[in-house]
């Protein structure tokens, strides 16, 4: 059976085509392992099998700050961005972030990112000026 396997994989290996068939399959295979392997946002899984996940179900209530005041999100930005920033996504708050920077120079844009979980304690990230660190 394993003589089999091999004699098929070279067959395979022996034309061009094979050789697109296995980076095609290798590609499809390795790019999902980036999300899982040093990815700094705990919070995108689009990768991940959604359904089963608990960080699926992370609430997060994201308040940003403009020179210590609290900007209203509703007035900033469309309600997709705010539903995305309450699931915790640090791109698109970082993406908020650097609109604000734009939006109102010269001013100090702060974000604070407070979360709850199912299987793990609460956690706050941010809580610094994004026009100067713009990255949580």
């Amino acid at each position: 059976m394993i003589t089999a396997f091999h004699d098929s994989l070279r067959a395979l290996l022996g034309r061009w085509q094979g050789w697109v068939i296995l980076a095609v399959l290798s590609t499809q295979l390795l790019l999902p392992l980036r999300y899982y392997i040093g990815h700094r946002d705990p919070h995108d899984e689009r990768f991940a099998w959604r359904m089963f996940s608990p960080m699926r179900m992370a609430q997060c209530v994201p308040r940003f700050y403009k020179d210590d005041a609290v900007l209203p999100l509703a007035s900033e930005f469309h309600e997709a961005w705010v539903k995305l920033a309450e699931r915790g996504r640090f791109s698109v708050i970082e993406a908020m972030g650097a609109r604000l920077c734009r939006t109102y120079p010269g001013s100090a844009i702060r974000v604070d990112l407070a979360c709850t979980y199912l299987d793990q304690p609460p956690h706050t990230y941010g809580g610094f000026d994004l026009c100067q660190v713009p990255h949580l």
